[in-house]
């Protein structure tokens, strides 16, 4: 593939005005001679030509107007051959590496060499937000390394209190695990579905969500028996993502034991989503309340208060 710098010289220096690097079918870049110092480029596809130039060159430096889709194809592969310049997505940041190893978030207007040197300074407040995200970037890497730790040492173990079985394929089966052994966090590290219903069935669903850390979203009394609708935060999961499941706590009066029941949880867009197109009202709850947990479990729109037989 031609570079940058082959096409500039193309049109600076050979007296033509415009030339054309096919990319894929339906996308190329047009550049267009601007002045003997100046060569614009444009993005093409089957809908036309871009009105915004992607980029300016200039006879040492590039300037880059914007992001586009495929920056791999149209920005990195034209540079100079076997530099390390990048853009990237990471984490949902346009991050910049220049040849340098320097990184930054991606700006209008970033100028760059035909090698993938920065051209100036970065802009402070690019600066600024580039160590914010850089800073997040390395934490949450830290923590999935202290999330694939946990999960490894729970599947340790688990399989260190099992008995398996050998089969002629090469494979093992579960034969009895002494789930005594484990401790009940482990029920949120372990990754194996099958491991971790051993754990569920041992404790039960309801010991597991008593210990976790919830907050009430609503209260009510019906029939003299009192509802708590909660919202449970989830330990061990996946990083960037504060993973919650929404209960009706309940006590059985004639006993006096609590007892958890998984509901959807309340989504505002997903039930004005549904009630423009008819959504599965399964999808989520009505409003955030012990009534509409109730009605949804009993397949209802509105919920009707069983009447005590007297």
């Amino acid at each position: 593939m031609k570079t940058y710098k082959y096409h500039f010289n193309k049109l600076t220096k050979n007296g033509a005005d415009a030339s054309r690097a096919n990319i894929f079918h339906g996308l190329a870049l047009l550049f267009v001679k601007v002045t003997t110092q100046k060569v614009r480029v444009y993005e093409m596809s089957y809908s036309g030509i871009k009105r915004k130039p992607l980029l300016t060159l200039y006879p040492r430096k590039i300037k880059i107007h914007y992001r586009p889709p495929q920056v791999k194809r149209m920005v990195r592969d034209f540079l100079n051959k076997n530099e390390r310049f990048s853009i990237g997505n990471v984490e949902g940041h346009n991050l910049v590496t220049f040849t340098n190893g320097t990184k930054c978030l991606f700006y209008e207007g970033m100028m760059i060499t035909y090698g993938g040197y920065l051209v100036g300074t970065i802009p402070k407040r690019v600066k600024k937000n580039t160590d914010v995200a850089i800073n997040a970037l390395k934490k949450r890497k830290n923590a999935m390394n202290r999330l694939y730790y946990h999960r490894k040492k729970a599947t340790e173990r688990f399989e260190a209190a099992a008995v398996f079985e050998k089969r002629r394929n090469g494979s093992k089966s579960l034969i009895h695990v002494d789930v005594s052994q484990l401790p009940l966090t482990d029920v949120f590290k372990l990754q194996n579905v099958s491991y971790r219903r051993h754990l569920i069935n041992y404790y039960g669903l309801n010991a597991i969500l008593a210990g976790l850390e919830s907050e009430i979203i609503d209260s009510d009394v019906i029939n003299g028996n009192p509802y708590h609708l909660v919202s449970v935060t989830f330990p061990y999961t996946n990083i960037g993502m504060v993973e919650k499941g929404t209960y009706l706590r309940m006590v059985n009066p004639s006993t006096d034991e609590v007892h958890f029941e998984g509901v959807p949880n309340y989504d505002r867009s997903l039930l004005l989503l549904r009630r423009r197109n008819r959504w599965n009202f399964r999808e989520t709850l009505s409003s955030p309340t012990v009534r509409a947990a109730l009605a949804w479990r009993d397949r209802e729109r509105v919920y009707s208060v069983p009447k005590k037989l007297t």
